[in-house]
């Protein structure tokens, strides 16, 4: 089992922390007038700095650990299921996209975002029925336009992260 050290614990401890601010200004922009359950996505910022300076683990770890957090703080149990499941395979595509030579930020973001909007849509549907999948139009648009706005923006945080080679101590 790998030692953690004071300096990757306390990184892992700001960026779950980052991650957990991003994710409550998220819940403080209401965008369910475009349908049940939007957000900006800002919080996957995080996952894809760590997914793109190639700490993987890291990644999956910190926002794992936020879907978490964020579910009971800020919404209910019940909302976990949703999160969590679509949160894991958001994940799991956008790691597979990411080792793709001509994919970048805003490719794997806009992915991601669909991806974890349409899995949310599929675990409605096994929970509530049919009915849900008239939002689908819907959230592919939110999720296309919340992709690219956080792809750019993370890029643009990305190239100046790696300048200060943050990432050399995980």
């Amino acid at each position: 089992m790998e030692k953690l050290d004071t300096k990757k614990i306390s990184l892992y401890g700001f960026l779950t922390a980052a991650a957990l601010l991003f994710g409550y200004v998220e819940y403080m922009v209401p965008l369910n007038f475009i349908a049940p359950g939007v957000k900006l996505g800002f919080a996957n910022g995080v996952f894809l700095i760590l997914l793109f300076s190639k700490k993987i683990k890291a990644a999956f770890s910190i926002n794992l650990v936020r879907i978490l957090l964020s579910a009971f703080l800020f919404a209910t149990p019940f909302s976990l299921l949703f999160s969590l499941t679509a949160g894991i395979v958001s994940m799991l595509v956008m790691l597979i996209m990411s080792r793709c030579k001509n994919v970048g930020f805003i490719g794997v973001s806009v992915l991601g975002a669909v991806v974890h909007n349409f899995t949310q849509l599929c675990v409605a549907f096994a929970t509530v029925g049919q009915g849900v999948w008239y939002y689908l139009p819907f959230l592919f648009f939110a999720g296309v336009v919340a992709g690219v706005v956080v792809g750019v923006l993370t890029y643009l945080i990305f190239v100046r992260i790696q300048k200060i080679n943050i990432f050399k101590i995980l």
